[in-house]
């Protein structure tokens, strides 16, 4: 989304959302801390595009790992 100017930061509002709620059912460990941290920081906005990017490749295989622990 960012890459195409659209408007990732709402989306990424929503994705913040999800994982906090889901951190709530399984009872909150490191990992979703550590999740959580990640994807927060993809607000600043200045971070260049390849680090915006190796972050979600990152969150999303973190989430994984989660989802199968």
């Amino acid at each position: 989304m960012r890459e195409n100017e659209e408007d990732w930061l709402e989306q990424l509002n929503s994705v913040l959302v999800e994982i906090s709620g889901l951190g709530e059912i399984f009872n909150s460990n490191e990992k979703f801390l550590i999740l959580l941290s990640k994807l927060e920081g993809l607000r600043i906005t200045e971070i260049n595009f390849a680090t915006y990017r190796k972050t979600v490749f990152e969150s999303i295989s973190l989430l994984r790992e989660i989802l199968n622990d």
